[in-house]
């Protein structure tokens, strides 16, 4: 990483914890008002046996973690062919055309509160892809956005993980939540991610670097010819499917099945309570000592007196 690339981490890390500390903060108040309860969560977690997170190491950047972290990520995805069967209707649309493009930016990211010009800009490219089906999930189905144009179906929701497990579906285009990044990296489908905020630019990016994926910037819907490129490169250049077919075979032949992991996991902390052996000593530790700025600063005053006894010995 750049130093700008690091400052602007940096900078990310603590207002991101800063802002969702205050979120949990203002929940721990209602909850006490409402529901009577004494002990906010910055109590209540770090005395927690495990703490389950929703990522896969494999997938994710690495980082520090602590033992009593558990990944689970991706025990929520449906992998069973049984229980991925799409309707009648869902069927019919992808038989229409060999191509057939998903596209859906959250429930938190409406496409019907996109600003005007960026639909516009996505009816022109699908307009200019008359061969391709575009799957399109919009919350208002009685705005007749794309009624001229035949290879647009519009739903105000969609069965994604049956659509991206369906062989038929070429590409998805998403925000890239870390619900969606997580169906797309199992089901081995390609993407290309428009990160809309919070931890959306990450996930893009972890995804993206894996091969199988590429990153717009949200304004960059305002550019139709270079979504039409991006689409394009992204339907007809095989490594991004080949790509993201072997991470889909690398996550799903892991050493450990996640929901096996959250089951034993849940059972041992059931049979035996806390943990404190597990209990993270940093918490404890002041400013001061965690950082380690006085060792550096004995560090630095031994060797300024160093210093200055060697030049006072030269003179």
């Amino acid at each position: 990483m750049t130093m700008q690339e690091r400052l602007l981490n940096l900078i990310q890390f603590h207002y991101g914890r800063f802002t969702f500390a205050n979120i949990l903060d203002q929940e721990y108040e209602m909850a006490r008002e409402i529901l009577g309860i004494q002990r906010s969560w910055r109590e209540v977690l770090p005395e927690s046996s495990f703490i389950f997170s929703n990522h896969i190491p494999v997938l994710a950047f690495p980082a520090p973690t602590f033992d009593k972290i558990i990944p689970i990520g991706g025990f929520t995805v449906k992998m069973n062919q049984k229980a991925l069967n799409l309707n009648e209707e869902f069927d019919k649309i992808l038989n229409i055309r060999k191509r057939n493009v998903l596209i859906s930016f959250g429930s938190a990211s409406k496409s019907k509160d996109m600003p005007d010009d960026y639909k516009k800009n996505l009816l022109k490219v699908f307009k200019t892809m008359p061969d391709t089906t575009f799957i399109w999930k919009y919350e208002d189905e009685n705005d007749r956005i794309a009624e001229d144009l035949d290879n647009v179906f519009i739903f105000s929701w969609l069965p994604q993980n049956e659509l991206l497990a369906d062989k038929r579906v070429n590409v998805f285009v998403t925000h890239g939540g870390l619900a969606s990044v997580m169906e797309l990296a199992l089901l081995g489908k390609p993407s290309v991610m428009v990160p809309i905020f919070a931890d959306q630019g990450r996930n893009a990016q972890m995804l993206k670097r894996h091969g199988g994926a590429t990153v717009l910037q949200k304004t960059d819907l305002a550019n139709s010819e270079l979504i039409r490129e991006t689409l394009e490169n992204v339907l007809t250049d095989l490594s991004y499917l080949e790509n993201a077919e072997k991470l889909a075979l690398m996550l799903n032949n892991q050493p450990t099945n996640p929901k096996e992991v959250l089951i034993k996991h849940v059972e041992f902390a059931a049979r035996f309570g806390k943990l404190p052996s597990l209990d993270n000593y940093g918490r404890h530790q002041s400013f001061v000592v965690y950082y380690f700025l006085d060792i550096i600063f004995l560090i630095v005053l031994v060797t300024v007196i160093v210093v200055y006894l060697i030049g006072r010995f030269i003179r």
